[in-house]
């Protein structure tokens, strides 16, 4: 899947803007992520901090994850409320910094909150600084300090102040809202390394195509990633019945340090890449950030649910002497993966583009010749009730029977996990 900054250009649900900061002599250092109203132009329409930040988190990261280059840092503003959840905790410290709000009461709680956020090795940003002292408490633990030149253009003094001050205790100013040449040439006079402001560019809108999941599966997901006891096998199997969560996984882990570039065969793979805490960090956003879908692609979820669980049963029940193909939730990743070009309106060259999955899962569902070829085919015939499905059965190697069985059990399975 590919963003577009064109709005409309296929069937989009989501607008994220990506605003460069330059390096002040032009190259750019890296993109502050902001909240966008699908069809509302490149302003923001806030519902709340909070729920800008969520969306952000959950669905602008996916948006962009193809379209900007992975050395390059990215700034999302958090409010309070956001990190005091521990929302931040599945980004990857080394490409992501945490900005702090303007208006965030800077407390003895919120300081402390600051203080362990950077020592579990976060980057943080201070947003709009204007010499506030009401900070100070805070700034220790701050890396880049966002000077706002709009606020102090017309108090020169004050604005000569407060950059030297940032700059004496070792923080990194970045100017913000720079406006025309003579705001860079005094940047570049007083060494400030980093610019951000309509002299440069103005935020560009990317838009994309979001899958959004069931509603009762995200009701089971933050049920279970709010127990103290958390059971991640429960977890996999509830991400594994639903095709946006596992698209989203496996996007959001293929972005991350954390990946080296092995093929993605299972969701266990993924989530094991992840970890206990950023699993739980990452549940939450995405759940509390999406709400309900179409129905259309609810049907289509369903689908890929069925196909998933039904390939991951069948195949422990081919007959003697033919091995599983992938073995269970390997091979359920091929059947619930088989729609995605459906769900997101586009070829599946380029619906899998954003994602590094197995090389004989994605060949296969590009329609290649594989080892698991049959299993495509026999979910694709056997859910449709189609003339070949018998055909499909003995290519795959399983009984009538057998079939029946499991895809019955499926669909049993799938009804449970989609029941409110």
């Amino acid at each position: 899947m590919q963003p577009t900054s064109a709005e409309g250009s296929y069937d989009c649900n989501y607008a994220v803007a990506r605003h460069p900061i330059y390096n002040v002599d032009g190259d750019v250092f890296g993109y502050e992520l902001l909240y966008r109203t699908l069809g509302g132009g490149n302003v923001a329409t806030f519902p709340s901090d909070a729920e800008a930040t969520l969306a952000v988190l959950a669905n602008g990261i996916h948006a962009i994850s193809q379209d900007i280059d992975p050395k390059k840092r990215i700034f999302i503003n958090f409010p309070r409320e956001i990190l005091e959840a521990g929302h931040h905790r599945f980004l990857d410290p080394a490409r992501f910094v945490i900005e702090v709000l303007e208006h965030v009461t800077c407390d003895a709680a919120f300081a402390e909150l600051v203080r362990g956020i950077r020592e579990a090795g976060y980057v943080l940003a201070l947003d709009d600084y204007v010499g506030d002292p009401s900070f100070d408490p805070i700034l220790r633990y701050v890396t880049f300090i966002k000077v706002d030149f709009l606020a102090l253009r017309d108090d020169p003094a004050r604005l000569e102040s407060v950059v030297a001050a940032c700059q004496a205790a070792g923080k990194t100013v970045l100017a913000e809202k720079v406006e025309t040449e003579a705001d860079i040439a005094w940047c570049r006079d007083r060494g400030i390394p980093l610019a951000q402001g309509y002299f440069y560019s103005r935020p560009l809108i990317v838009t994309a195509k979001i899958l959004e999941a069931n509603q009762a599966i995200k009701l089971n997901l933050l049920a279970e990633v709010t127990r103290s006891d958390l059971d991640v096998r429960r977890i996999r199997d509830i991400i594994g019945s639903d095709v946006s969560l596992t698209y989203k996984l496996l996007r959001y882990v293929n972005t991350a340090s954390f990946y080296r570039g092995q093929p993605i065969e299972s969701l266990d793979f993924a989530i094991t890449r992840l970890g206990r805490n950023a699993l739980s960090s990452w549940v939450s956003v995405n759940m509390l950030a999406s709400l309900g879908s179409t129905p259309r692609d609810r049907e289509l979820a369903f689908a890929s649910t069925v196909r998933g669980r039904f390939l991951a049963l069948a195949d422990g029940k081919r007959g003697p002497g033919l091995d599983a193909c992938h073995r269970e939730n390997s091979v359920c990743l091929l059947g619930l993966l088989s729609l995605l070009d459906a769900m997101l309106g586009l070829p599946m060259d380029k619906a899998l583009a954003g994602i590094s999955i197995d090389a004989t899962i994605k060949t296969t569902l590009l329609g290649g010749k594989t080892g698991c070829a049959p299993c495509l085919a026999l979910c694709g015939c056997y859910d449709d009730g189609g003339s070949q499905a018998a055909a499909a059965m003995q290519d795959f190697g399983i009984s009538p029977d057998n079939a029946s069985a499991a895809y019955f059990e499926a669909l049993a399975w799938a009804a449970d996990m989609f029941r409110p």
